[in-house]
């Protein structure tokens, strides 16, 4: 059976919770290291890490565990918004109590390479179960989408609906289907004249919009080609 660590950074605490609820389904795949349990361990190596929360780069700490833990995981795995493109600590500026001289925070992959990125706000744990699944081999016809998808996101230094607005909507590429207005977790999206429009006092630049928009997700495998200009 494959090891797995989930480590959090720091952080609201909502990713790490909304791993619990799928934990029974991860320990029925992986062996899982991590606080919640009482076994979490830097010092040996796993075939699978996941990391919560964004990377504070003014604390050495934070950036060297970050590290270290690239290096003892053969899959680095970044979930949530946090740890993926930043989210909504991106807007942080400092100077507050307790700790005025954390500053800049950034996504996980300003720090080390990151294979693998769950975006959400946080996300739903079952795609965890499934990028796992489909690592493990066992994903069915689903496996290479989910192992494309997460690969391309960890590339990725933003993603928001601001992203959404200039990529899809105002470039007409959007079909109408408003999953990301019901993906939206601060409800920054509503349709107006069968199109999505953005908020942008509520925006929290989580990006789960931009994986649930048809659209997006095959700009963003679409990418590396385009960049090659590959049409």
């Amino acid at each position: 059976m494959s090891d797995l660590l989930i480590y959090d950074v720091g952080g609201c605490e909502g990713c790490p919770l909304s791993i619990l609820r799928v934990l029974p389904q991860l320990e029925e795949r992986v062996h899982v290291s991590s606080k919640a349990l009482g076994n979490l361990s830097l010092s040996r190596d796993y075939d699978y890490a996941v990391i919560t929360g964004s990377a504070c780069i003014n604390e050495e700490r934070v950036t060297s565990i970050i590290r270290r833990i690239r290096e003892k995981a053969k899959v680095l795995i970044a979930y949530g918004s946090c740890a993926s493109v930043g989210g909504i600590t991106l807007f942080c500026r400092g100077g507050q109590r307790p700790r005025p001289e954390h500053r800049t925070f950034l996504p996980i992959s300003s720090v080390v390479e990151v294979d693998y990125a769950i975006p959400g706000c946080p996300p739903n744990p079952t795609l965890l179960v499934n990028l796992l699944d489909s690592l493990e081999g066992e994903g069915g016809s689903r496996s290479k989408y989910f192992l494309s998808l997460f690969s391309r996101v960890a590339k990725e230094k933003k993603l928001s609906g601001f992203d959404l607005m200039d990529e899809i909507v105002l470039s007409g590429l959007c079909i109408g289907c408003g999953a990301c207005v019901l993906s939206c977790p601060a409800h920054a999206l509503h349709m107006v004249e069968g199109k999505p429009d953005l908020m942008p006092e509520k925006c929290i630049r989580c990006g789960t919009c931009c994986v649930r928009c048809p659209r997006f997700t095959q700009l963003l495998l679409r990418r590396p080609a385009l960049s090659r200009g590959v049409v």
